[in-house]
């Protein structure tokens, strides 16, 4: 029998219930609805709560979306980073991170939508914690380590294999959200896996 997965939240399960839920659904209007396009008295409207108790937590609507994009990105990247190993090989460190990626998707579809459509707006404005930790960087490394084992052309520009690494994942994440290709994503894991070995290994060495 499956494991069942535990749903990320966006919120510390020991803050108060009314901050959790504000996350919650912060989240869920931001990513179905828009930034612009959701109020905080939608997201109170949402949870239940006054406008006054949002202000409790966070002084705007910004302060709010950057600190959610916090808690997304830094949930992400970090089961990216415990999926690559410098004990494993290339493909090994492949075959984790698209099991990490689509667990998480299975777990919180909007997390991952809200820090690839959100990235380039609050990247500039994360702490100095979430910036320690660099998706990019992660995946430079690994592609660094794809070339040095001979899987990866070393003439290969490492920026854009990052991207489309990135870019892919991503649209993977818009479709599955448009049910364009239907949920969980857990099912796609081996032809995800296959696809991007495909457009980053050498011809000849798939």
């Amino acid at each position: 029998m499956a494991t069942e997965l535990s749903p990320f939240t966006p919120g510390d399960p020991d803050e108060p219930p009314s901050k959790q839920a504000i996350l919650r659904e912060a989240l869920r209007l931001f990513v179905r609805d828009g930034l612009c396009e959701t109020s905080l008295r939608d997201i109170a409207s949402a949870t239940g709560y006054s406008n006054t108790v949002l202000y409790k937590f966070f002084d705007s609507k910004d302060a709010l979306a950057i600190h959610l994009f916090e808690r997304c990105y830094d949930e992400l990247v970090r089961g990216v980073a415990q999926a690559l190993s410098p004990r494993h090989s290339f493909e090994e460190d492949l075959d984790a991170l698209v099991k990490s990626y689509v667990r998480f998707l299975d777990r919180n579809l909007d997390a991952v939508l809200y820090v690839h459509e959100n990235l380039r707006l609050y990247w500039p404005q994360v702490g100095e914690k979430t910036r320690a930790l660099s998706l990019v960087g992660l995946l430079a490394a690994w592609i660094g380590k794809g070339k040095i084992e001979g899987a990866i052309d070393p003439g290969g520009t490492t920026g854009l294999l990052v991207t489309l690494t990135i870019g892919f994942l991503g649209q993977f994440a818009r479709m599955l959200y448009f049910k364009e290709c239907d949920p969980p994503a857990v099912r796609w894991q081996t032809e995800i896996k296959t696809l991007l070995l495909r457009s980053l290994v050498q011809k000849g060495k798939e």
